[in-house]
């Protein structure tokens, strides 16, 4: 635990590494212009004429409600509406966070006009602060004119929600055969989608599928197109083509399972490896093969070492091959394919392997560490179970060799609209265990690279980890709040939090803490002739009376405080204080037994280092004896 704050790489890691993964979680937490077009170009609703009513009201009255099962299509009908509604309106997912006492509702941001749907549906029952926090945020969106959807299971029938007038019960998902063939009209043309459908193998292979897979199907089919003009020969065998690529991996995979019983057992173990290891070493791969295969029970097929077929057609067998010296398998998306099987069809391998890969990834080179965490990012997306993704807390956190690895898929998978709330929870349980471990390192590090792009939840968990850790942890601590402001837009929801850390009564280190970071957001930084908090106050972004708060909160951090005031006394005597630095300095050190004394210190300073009368200086050091006197 002493070196958990001392980890080398943190630098490294943010500087090379930190952007890009915050570019990706912005596509991750928002809607781009291409999934909603997507949106747009797909969408069938189940009931036309319930839709229609719903549209009308939405338009009419701002807000609406869309309830039903999960899989039923909530979220991509509440997308449908808002684009249709409001064309070429951007469109923002809400997320709610069960940590909070109001779910985290208050602190949504809704001054623009953007069009947003909420998921409400993470929160068994809305109590009555959510409930208040919501009547708010409805009340606020339209204020501004925008549009709201919000999305309920259909147990959650509160007072609140059944007080507004538009709503929609999706009772079943739309038919896949017209999801098929509207997607195919598009790309393909109505003449192509009418002959498809007419092909028993095509309605054969939309029968109880899911929208998905219609989708998917189309997709493919449009793709693998070899010419607009194609006889009846070539059409049939483009759909059978297209109908091999799309099969359903699960009926592929259960015949190859069954086919390799207790005799090749060993063959499902090694299939298992590669899918978690892919781009290992193939020294790699059979190690820890055979450790796996002992954990489950399994005889190796070389019982000797010369024993048997080689390793190169045993891979055969499983759809793999070595390039290199490393194992990859034949076709991209296997791996997915056999660990969403494995999931689902075995779910009693779940725990062995969580706890089998950690050792298993530790063995690998940096790239395929980072691969290997994706892959369990991606499994829990498509099962939307947040415990592949606890596993990277629990396991990869705790570990020196791989908590690297693990904090770019456990920042995305904090802000993702299938297990965002779930991840954020799960980050909040481990931040609030007793004792300081590597683990709460992780977990800071993934607060800071997800707190950019959300950064309320982000800065709770970080409060939750300054409360127990060292001080030899503050600079981690301040460097990560730092860079969540540093994101456009963040600087006043950074420096609101900071001044109610330091509020609270009996938070000790907390609010060390927050004077320490305060000092730093108040400060000019890397070569600003004017503090950002200066420039966001006059723009409006921060209230003049939080950053008079945050000047109080800061001067207890003592000689701290000296720097960024320094910074404010260059702007005050350069003669343009058209930032209100004079108003704010002001007030905020009127009669503080902490803040004006450092003041009129920093003020003697700054003339004793010039050498030159100061006159606004002299004025705000008049202003404060004046004020003391009248006291």
């Amino acid at each position: 635990m002493v070196n958990a704050g001392r980890v080398d790489g943190g630098v490294h890691y943010h500087h090379h590494i930190g952007e890009d993964i915050t570019r990706r979680l912005r596509r991750a937490a928002r809607l781009s212009t291409e999934r909603v077009n997507e949106v747009l170009a797909t969408f069938c609703p189940s009931d036309s004429a319930r839709y229609a009513t719903f549209q009308k009201a939405l338009g009419l009255h701002g807000v609406g409600v869309i309830t039903g099962k999960s899989g039923t299509g909530r979220a991509f009908t509440a997308v449908h509406a808002l684009a249709e509604a409001k064309p070429d309106t951007p469109i923002e997912q809400l997320t709610v966070d069960p940590t909070q006492k109001d779910a985290g509702i208050s602190l949504i941001n809704v001054d623009s006009g953007h069009s947003r749907f909420l998921d409400l549906t993470p929160l068994p029952e809305l109590t009555g602060a959510q409930q208040v926090g919501l009547r708010g945020l409805v009340g606020e969106s339209r204020k501004a004119g925008a549009l709201m959807v919000i999305i309920a299971g259909p147990g959650q029938r509160e007072e609140f929600l059944a007080e507004l007038q538009a709503w929609l019960h999706i009772d079943e998902p739309a038919r896949a055969e017209d999801v098929f063939q509207r997607t195919m009209e598009r790309l393909c043309g109505a003449g192509t989608a009418e002959r498809w459908l007419e092909a028993t193998e095509v309605q054969k292979a939309l029968e109880g599928a899911e929208p998905a897979r219609a989708l998917r199907l189309a997709q493919e089919a449009h793709r693998s197109r070899p010419s607009d003009q194609l006889s009846e020969e070539e059409e049939t065998l483009w759909i059978k083509q297209t109908l091999e690529a799309c099969a359903d991996v699960t009926e592929e995979l259960a015949r190859w399972f069954k086919r390799n019983q207790r005799e090749n057992e060993f063959r499902r173990v090694l299939l298992a490896t590669v899918a978690l290891l892919e781009g290992a070493h193939r020294s790699v791969i059979v190690h820890h093969a055979h450790r796996l295969a002992r954990e489950w029970y399994v005889p190796s097929l070389w019982q000797t070492p010369i024993s048997g077929d080689g390793l190169t057609a045993h891979l055969w067998e499983i759809g793999a091959h070595v390039r290199d010296d490393r194992v990859h398998f034949n076709r991209r998306g296997h791996g997915d394919d056999a660990l969403d099987y494995l999931w689902r069809e075995h779910p009693g391998t779940r725990t062995l392997v969580e706890t089998w890969a950690t050792e298993a990834v530790a063995d690998l080179e940096s790239p395929q560490r980072f691969e290997a965490a994706r892959r369990w990012l991606g499994l829990a997306r498509r099962h939307r179970d947040e415990a592949p993704v606890a596993a990277l807390i629990e396991h990869w956190g705790d570990s020196y060799q791989l908590m690297w690895a693990a904090i770019p898929a456990l920042a995305e998978a904090a802000v993702t609209p299938e297990l965002g709330t779930q991840v954020r929870s799960a980050l909040y349980r481990a931040v609030t265990a007793s004792g300081a471990t590597l683990r709460d390192r992780t977990v800071l590090e993934v607060c800071r690279v997800y707190g950019r792009v959300q950064p309320s939840t982000a800065l709770t968990r970080i409060r939750h980890i300054a409360a127990k850790v060292p001080a030899h942890w503050d600079e981690l601590l301040i460097q990560a709040v730092e860079d969540i402001a540093g994101e456009p837009g963040n600087i006043g929801i950074v420096v609101e939090a900071l001044v109610s850390w330091h509020e609270k009564p009996g938070r000790g280190r907390v609010a060390t803490v927050a004077s320490l970071a305060l000092c730093r957001l108040l400060a000019a930084r890397g070569g600003e002739s004017v503090p950002r908090v200066m420039i966001e106050m006059t723009e409006g972004q921060i209230d003049e009376g939080m950053v008079i708060a945050a000047w109080r909160a800061a001067s207890h951090a003592g000689t701290q405080v000296g720097r960024p005031l320094w910074g404010w006394l260059d702007v005050l005597e350069s003669g343009a204080d058209e930032h209100r630095g004079f108003d704010v300095l002001c007030h905020a050190a009127r009669g503080h037994e902490r803040l004006s004394p450092a003041v009129k210190r920093g003020i003697g300073r700054w003339k004793h280092a010039h050498g030159r009368r100061a006159p606004a200086l002299d004025g705000l050091s008049r202003w404060l004896d004046e004020s003391e006197e009248t006291r």
